[in-house]
Parts: C-alpha cells; structure tokens; sequence
C-alpha cells in the first residue's frame, strides 16, 4: 500500500472543506461589518448625537461626512461580494441562485441611487456656520435616501438568510443527509 495516498487524500479532503468555509467566514465578516455597521450607525449613533448636540441640523452635518464613508465601503464590500457569491454559485437550485443574484442586484442599485442622491443632498447644507437651505427640498431628498438605505438593508437581511439556507443544504449534502 502506498503511504503517500492517505495523507494527500486527506489534504484535498482539507482544501475542498476549506474553500466553502473561507467564503463563508469572508461573507459573514463583509456582511456584519457593512451591514452591522450601518445598523448600529442608524440605531446608535444618529440619534446619540441628536441627544449630545440637542440638534437635528448639527447631527447631519455629522452624518453628511460619516454617509459618505458608508457609501464607499458599502461599494468596495459589494465589489468583494460579487466575487464571494459568484465563487459559491455551483450546485445552487435556480431558486436560491435568483434570490442571491436578486438580492445583490437591489442593494447595488440601492448602493448607486445613494452616491446619486448623496452631493443633491450637499447642495443644501453649508458647512460654514451649519446652514441648511432650502429645508423641504432637502427634507424630500433626505426622505429618498433613507427609503433607498432602507431597500438595500432590507436587501441584505433576505441575502442572509438566503445564505443560511443555501449552506444548510450544502452541509446536509455532504453530509450525506436528504432533506
């Protein structure tokens, strides 16, 4: 019996097993970063420093700056998720493999209504001395980027599940177990 057989089995065995698992821990990281971070940002923060600075117009021109970075990173983790959910996509049923490919579509394009809407939104606020012009124009705008922030953290919400599904089933499928 060749003894060089068993440990190189046992290392495709490892590299196969690895693969999915470091897609997966790269997913879930992207996804409470982003998503986690945006969460706490919005329950948190926003309306910690309303309290602190006793301002709604203040606190904006403190969220204008901090939107700003959310809009990048939310754009370089889409990037990162793309090639994350495109590298898992074998065996997927046509269902999961919509709703993954569906769910990414909405927040990317929640993701570029945000950076579209964001400088309409700078054109009301100056900075110099914290003036907000034009309040119901603004407030409008404001209005549309929270509805589309609310889409793609929604969005996000059902890819997660959706991932916990389309694992669980790859899991019994190796395991050997039907649904």
């Amino acid at each position: 019996m060749d003894t060089n057989v068993l440990p190189k089995a046992a290392d495709q065995r490892r590299s196969v097993l690895a693969t999915p698992l470091w897609r997966r821990y790269c997913y879930i990281l992207l996804m409470a970063a982003w998503m986690g971070g945006f969460t706490f940002y919005a329950l948190i923060v926003i309306p910690t420093a309303e309290r602190v600075l006793e301002s709604m117009r203040d606190t904006g021109f403190i969220t204008q700056q901090v939107t700003r970075w959310l809009n990048l990173i939310g754009a370089g983790f889409l990037l990162i998720l793309l090639w994350l959910l495109a590298a898992g996509q074998r065996g997927l049923s046509s269902r999961l493999r919509f709703g993954v490919v569906a769910t990414w579509t909405i927040m990317a394009v929640a993701q570029a209504a945000l950076f579209i809407i964001h400088p309409l939104m700078d054109r009301f606020l100056e900075a110099q001395g914290h003036k907000l012009h034009h309040y119901e124009q603004f407030s409008e705008m404001h209005t549309i980027y929270l509805i589309f922030a609310t889409i793609q953290w929604s969005a996000a919400l059902l890819q997660i599940w959706l991932m916990l599904m389309i694992w669980q089933g790859q899991d019994r499928e190796r395991s050997g177990f039907a649904n």
